[in-house]
Formats: C-alpha cells, structure tokens, sequence
C-alpha cells in the first residue's frame, strides 16, 4: 500500500516503522490506531518509536504530512483546467487510497493546519488568483472558496452517507436495464461539475 518516503540516510527500522504506521493509522484513524501494533507490524520495540518519531500524536502528524506531499509532488495545479487538476487529484488517490483515508481521519481527529500542507493550499490558492485576474475561470467566487469546493468534489463520494452510496446499486442496476443513461461514473461526474463550477457565468441579461 505504502512504499515509503523516508530521507535516503533512515535506517531500515525507521522504513518499516514508517510503512507500519500508515498502514495502522489508515486502517484506525489516530484515537483507533495502537503503537503495539505498529511496532509489531515492524518488527521493532515501542521504544525505537519514541525515539525516532516521538508520541503517537507526532507520528500520526509526520504521516499525515507525507502523504499530503507525495500528493502535491504527484498532481500539479493547472488553475487554468480545475476539472483536470480535480481529475488528476481523484485518480492519484484511487492509487494511493491510504492517503485519502489520512486526510479524512487527520480531518476528524487532528484538527490543527500541517505546515507542508499549508504551504501548498497557498500555492494552489495563489495559482487560482492569478488565472482569475488572467480571466480564465470565474472570478465571483474568491479564490480560497474556489479550492476548497473543488477539493470536496473530489472526496464527495468518500463524505456521502451510506444510505445515500446504498442507492448505487439500484442505479447501477437502473442504467444495465436501460432506463437511465449512465454518466460514466463518478470520474466524469467531477469532471462535469469542476468544469461547470469554475466557468465564468453567462452575463445576466
């Protein structure tokens, strides 16, 4: 699931410590997560823990963090095609599903700003500014608003209820009988909504 993103000087220990960790706090979020397991998983002692990454709150921050900047490395905005940039975001994600599952559990349980993903919102918020000055998307919707909406098109089929999921099987089951056209799925649906979410309105008349 997790490759590993440590510096080229971490020892081994640290590597599978690392690999451990996402795999647990992916799997149990930070309050479900248990260092046992991690060290287990390692094959290494809880104090080797500590010692390298510090409390469980540390460490979950550190993964978090790494995940959020392999993401960045891996997807670059192009403010100028948000319904790309929104594409490349959810296909990124249905590869590396662990980061994902951190963001939405850093989100419920660790409710404080990371430095690493600050530092890229404001980028990205930057680079939505200027394409608005430039006249290439909407400009009546600021642009902090703007990367906020797009980023929860692209998790919303993870943040929908279940009730709500449970109806894609009748629609599924709907579009196989012929009765409704399928949209091609929920890729294209964000590539539709970006694209009509961030287009400058119609002049009113």
């Amino acid at each position: 699931m997790y490759d590993g993103r440590m510096p080229p000087d971490a020892t081994e220990t640290k590597r599978r410590l690392m690999k451990a960790a996402v795999e647990e706090f992916a799997a149990h979020g930070l309050a479900g997560a248990r260092i046992d397991r991690i060290a287990e998983s390692a094959k290494a002692n809880k104090r080797s823990i500590y010692m390298h990454f510090g409390t469980k709150e540390e460490l979950f921050d550190m993964v978090v963090a790494d995940g959020m900047s392999e993401l960045a490395a891996a997807v670059a905005i192009d403010a100028g095609d948000l319904s790309g940039y929104a594409c490349a975001l959810y296909d990124r994600l249905e590869q590396r599903p662990h980061i994902r599952r951190l963001y939405l559990w850093a989100g419920l349980e660790r409710q404080q700003p990371i430095d690493a993903e600050v530092a890229e919102y404001r980028r990205n918020v930057a680079a939505i500014r200027a394409a608005q000055e430039a006249g290439r998307i909407r400009t009546d919707i600021p642009a902090l608003d703007l990367m906020a909406m797009v980023i929860a098109l692209v998790i919303s089929w993870d943040t929908a209820s279940w009730s709500l999921k449970a109806l894609q099987a009748e629609q599924t089951d709907q579009a196989d009988s012929g009765h409704t056209s399928p949209a091609g799925g929920h890729r294209a649906a964000l590539a539709a909504a970006v694209t009509t979410l961030t287009r400058q309105p119609s002049p009113s008349t």
